[in-house]
């Protein structure tokens, strides 16, 4: 479901949320930096920034302001709400191991792509990806095989919404080609991604719902030239699908 903001806001939370978003996106900001970047005045900026950092939402070191590691609580907490986890968590690590790739769960809300959690094949691979992340769905497979598995009329209402960022030439822009493509993918079962998201990384996903109304996705990143040849990208959809009937049927058994 796409946020549905209401008349009655709260100004100074918006700020507040507002001075975060900036923190995290700069990886921290002077006092001067946050008052010029919200045009507001450095006196108010500093309330504000002294509040966030008595309640340790902020922390302050060299005249530059960072996010707290309190946060790591309430997105730890987030995380452990989505009642699949330990369930989907179990099969992050199949995957990984049996593609030798980067593998992530991705879940759908307010319209975007959230990377929740991942299992790489050893401690030197890459994620492509970091927990927490939030995308857009037509920008890799995990995400359109999301997209395939919502009504199309919610998916047009999250094009109006959201649009069709583009991130290379190869990101699909156009809303009639995009769903053309989810009709295919909702056909064969899962979803296939080359550079759309970035030049030189594919991935292959598959979705499903959880019966607590969520839509997810498991999805395998890795390199073009990493994926093992045409062999290995057509073992993956099959693996992919076989893990998610595995994860549905478990999740079945679970709310019985």
């Amino acid at each position: 479901m796409i946020s549905n903001p209401s008349s009655r806001q709260v100004k100074s939370v918006e700020t507040s949320f507002e001075i975060i978003h900036l923190l995290q996106e700069y990886g921290g900001a002077t006092l001067n930096e946050v008052a010029a970047h919200l045009e507001i005045a450095k006196s108010t900026a500093h309330n504000y920034l002294g509040t966030l950092e008595s309640m340790g939402y902020v922390v302050k070191r060299d005249r530059t302001y960072r996010l707290g590691l309190r946060f790591l609580t309430h997105g730890m907490a987030a995380r452990n709400s989505l009642s699949i986890a330990d369930i989907v968590q179990q099969s992050l690590v199949t995957v990984a191991q049996e593609t030798g790739q980067s593998t992530w769960w991705i879940v759908e809300e307010f319209g975007r792509g959230f990377f929740v959690d991942n299992a790489v094949p050893d401690e030197d691979g890459d994620s492509y990806g970091t927990i927490g992340k939030r995308s857009y769905l037509h920008t890799h497979a995990p995400g359109k095989a999301i997209l395939a598995q919502l009504s199309r009329d919610y998916v047009w209402e999250l094009i109006d919404y959201h649009g069709l960022p583009i991130y290379t030439t190869k990101t699909i822009t156009d809303a009639d080609t995009l769903i053309q493509e989810l009709d295919t993918i909702r056909d064969q079962g899962y979803a296939v991604s080359d550079g759309e998201t970035a030049l030189g990384v594919q991935s292959t996903g598959v979705a499903f719902e959880d019966p607590y109304g969520g839509t997810n996705a498991i999805g395998v990143f890795g390199y073009t030239h990493d994926f093992g040849g045409e062999s290995l990208e057509k073992d993956i959809p099959s693996l992919l699908k076989h893990v998610v009937s595995d994860i549905t049927q478990s999740l079945e058994r679970e709310v019985e």
